[in-house]
């Protein structure tokens, strides 16, 4: 009986003692302390020089900053206090039972169409016939060119040759593999066109020789009439339980378009904040200048005065896959009020 009770004595402490390992272990969250994430590429431009500090007149919040492969982005934010995910995935999110809100649009369209060699198009009707490289299928900017096409009654279709009559679509990752392939067809003598996104783009025309067509910016804000240039391509959420300081969502949402303008003539600092809390992120200083820079389109339209402006979006993508919405406009308690 002794060395029965000597044996549990002994598993408790044993158990106690990696209970105790494991929470040493846990760095515990600190008190006032957010995290925010965002995707590496042009929406982390939205916080690169966002203050780690957010101050109320009663407490001082520390924001945790980090920036993670756009692949990973939806599984992060559903981890994170605040999140900067694609516009679309935020609907999703909260469609999905989630306990979010809507706080801003951050990014606003950066996509172009480019041709590999001269030409005088100068209407998407004359894309007919063509191939066209284009990136991310199924993400904002794919649904955008194709609620774009869709408007405009023009037919297409995914496919790996052009086809007389339509416009046929070739996917890829993004402009990094877009590029070389316009490249090499350049190359063979064969006329493509490629749908991808700034800093890519000002990078293939200066060194490529390539020439933009279309900026797909002006043709989305006058398709829908928008009084903004662009579309909502990017957007900040946060916990239901964080937006209930207004005050230090009101601070946020200043430091956010603060940002927006720095960071115009900041690129190559914006690049360095973005490189220190992810060395491996895809941005450049080599790429991204004044010009480029301001072509990723980041301003912040803070809800309620952007529903309108975010869900002229959703509508689109809606009538082209409603299930990258999560199957339904979010109602109005997803979207924040001051």
């Amino acid at each position: 009986m002794k060395k029965t009770i000597t044996a549990i004595l002994m598993l408790a402490t044993l158990m106690f003692g990696i209970l105790a390992f494991a929470a040493c272990d846990e760095e515990p969250k600190a008190q006032n302390e957010y995290t925010l994430v965002a995707p590496d590429g042009a929406p982390a431009l939205a916080l690169a020089n966002v203050a780690s500090t957010i101050d109320t007149q009663d407490k001082s919040y520390t924001l945790k900053k980090s920036v993670v492969s756009a692949g990973v982005i939806s599984n992060e934010a559903l981890k994170s206090d605040l999140a900067i995910v694609p516009a679309n995935l935020a609907a999703t999110i909260y469609n999905g039972g989630n306990d979010i809100i809507l706080l801003a649009v951050v990014t606003n369209g950066n996509l172009f169409v480019v041709s590999n060699t001269e030409t005088d198009v100068k209407d998407l009707s004359e894309l007919k016939g063509n191939l066209v490289y284009s990136i991310g299928q199924g993400s904002v900017p794919d649904m955008i060119f194709q609620s774009l096409l869709k408007k405009a009654n023009i037919p297409y279709a995914q496919g790996e040759y052009a086809v007389a009559g339509q416009v046929t679509i070739k996917y890829f990752n993004d402009g990094s593999e877009v590029v070389p392939q316009m490249a090499l067809a350049k190359k063979e003598g064969k006329n493509v066109f490629g749908v991808f996104a700034e800093p890519a783009v000002t990078n293939a025309v200066s060194k490529q020789g390539f020439v933009e067509v279309f900026d797909l910016q002006t043709l989305w804000a006058d398709s829908v009439d928008s009084e903004y240039e662009g579309y909502a391509q990017a957007v900040l959420i946060a916990k239901a339980s964080v937006c209930e300081d207004k005050e230090f969502i009101a601070n946020l949402l200043k430091a956010f378009s603060d940002n927006a303008e720095w960071v115009v003539n900041n690129p190559e600092q914006a690049v360095t904040n973005i490189k220190s809390i992810y060395e491996q992120s895809t941005l450049s200083a080599a790429t991204l200048n004044e010009t480029s820079v301001k072509r990723c389109n980041i301003k912040t339209v803070a809800m309620p005065e952007g529903k309108a402006y975010y869900e002229q979006m959703l509508n689109a993508v809606k009538e082209i896959k409603i299930a990258a919405i999560g199957g339904k406009l979010p109602d109005d308690n997803f979207y924040y009020a001051a």
